[in-house]
């Protein structure tokens, strides 16, 4: 004879956590997916390094904001990949380098918007009190 496993059904509370982490996930995934285009095929590695890009970046426009006036501020990173842009034929400037880095900086600034609609549906996730209204908060529903 077979065994006869007994299990109780979910609490409301437990409904409530499934779908408020349910939920979670699918908001995360459509913020991921908006930003996808923003992001292409950039590597994580590469993604990490855009802080100090646009610190050295910001430097590099300031002075010349200020006319050149003394030394150029040290841009190692810049330089680095300015080299490896290059090559041995290139002619990229550290100038077009720096306008291209500050261009793609103004975009992520942009999109910090997205993170703050992205963080509001995590809020009204988490406060939601049935499962229903936990699942209708969803990236296209904050942003439509």
């Amino acid at each position: 004879m077979g065994t006869f496993t007994h299990t109780t059904a979910a609490t409301d509370a437990e409904r409530l956590a499934d779908a408020r982490a349910t939920a979670l996930q699918r908001l995360n995934q459509g913020y991921e997916a908006a930003a996808r285009p923003l992001l292409r095929e950039y590597p994580e590695i590469e993604r990490l390094s855009w802080g100090t890009q646009q610190a050295e970046a910001n430097a590099y426009r300031a002075w010349q904001d200020a006319g050149k006036q003394g030394d150029a501020p040290h841009t190692p990173a810049l330089e680095a990949i300015l080299a490896g842009r290059n090559g041995n034929t290139g002619t990229e400037t550290l100038e077009q380098l720096v306008a291209a880095v500050l261009a793609r900086a103004e975009a992520f600034i942009a999109w910090q918007t997205y993170t703050g609609v992205r963080q509001r549906g995590e809020w009204a996730i988490n406060e939601a009190t049935t499962t229903e209204a936990a699942l209708a908060v969803t990236w296209e529903s904050l942003t439509a």
